[in-house]
């Protein structure tokens, strides 16, 4: 995942040498998605999102702007969530705030009905809500973005992060409430996420398969096998470069062995998860791990 950001910054480049702004825009568009899934430092991220917004303002006053502008700001709010930027720095700048470019999108979709302008507002709400451990918004949000997919051989970055975290909040839910048709759900994106791991792209997908599988196990109550799945992911993501993922697996295997009763190794799971989150630019979210 991280070569293609080389990729995507050369091509744009090439886009604006050669006068096809359009195709510039797109590809820093889908430069900073992929950045920001990637695990890339979030205040890089964060400003190449504002300044692409900036650019793609044809007329301020008037909220005149480039066709993806409104799906890029929402980019810019979920970062900010993680990094603790109140939504007034950017308002002051840019003038649309979060619920207007929410609207924006949804009445792209009432004129268009383009899938992909109502997906990215169930994208960015279930984004948000993951990371701050609202998992039964993030099922609800996984539930209504698939209620508009579109069958199509073409799988988009937000679609493979959105299974990921559908999956791990059934997993976890399902433990918490004993609701076993989320363990049904949960195992199905495992399924998924291992055959991506195996056929597809083992650099991005093994980690996430291998959390996946530590959740399964924990809502299974087999703590052995969680153990050695969570252990293993967070090597898997430290090695393939997702310092967010590592931070996230680092969590979780936090929570586990706190529920297990060993509490300080627990603790200490959860102190490297923060420190994780810390490095990659996640004030906020590092600021909430502790107390549970």
């Amino acid at each position: 995942l991280q070569a293609t950001i080389e990729g995507l910054q050369s091509a744009t480049k090439m886009g604006l040498v050669e006068g096809d702004y359009k195709n510039a825009i797109f590809n820093q568009v889908s430069m900073n998605r992929q950045m920001l899934v990637a695990g890339c430092e979030l205040s890089e991220v964060r400003n190449n999102l504002l300044q692409l917004c900036l650019d793609m303002m044809y007329d301020k006053s008037k909220k005149y702007c480039f066709p993806t502008f409104p799906s890029t700001l929402g980019d810019l709010y979920s970062v900010m969530s993680l990094t603790g930027e109140t939504q007034d720095e950017v308002y002051s700048i840019i003038g649309i705030t979060r619920e207007e470019n929410e609207k924006k999108l949804l009445e792209q979709y009432s004129a268009t009905k383009n899938a992909p302008s109502i997906q990215i507002v169930y994208y960015h709400r279930l984004y948000r809500s993951f990371w701050f451990r609202d998992y039964e918004t993030v099922v609800e949000c996984c539930k209504k973005y698939d209620g508009y997919t579109e069958i199509s051989n073409v799988l988009r970055i937000i679609d493979i992060e959105k299974v990921f975290f559908s999956g791990l909040s059934s997993f976890i839910l399902s433990r918490k409430k004993n609701q076993m048709e989320l363990t049904t759900e949960g195992e199905d994106v495992l399924f998924k996420m291992q055959q991506w791991s195996k056929l597809g792209s083992k650099w991005n997908a093994e980690n996430k398969a291998l959390l996946l599988e530590a959740e399964y196990y924990f809502a299974k109550g087999d703590s052995l096998k969680a153990k050695t799945a969570y252990e293993a992911s967070i090597q898997s993501a430290l090695r393939h470069k997702f310092i967010h993922e590592a931070a996230l697996a680092n969590e979780l295997f936090g929570i586990f062995c706190i529920e297990e009763g060993d509490l300080r190794k627990g603790n200490d799971l959860l102190e490297k998860a923060r420190k994780l989150y810390l490095q990659w630019g996640a004030k906020e979210k590092a600021d909430l791990i502790f107390p549970l």
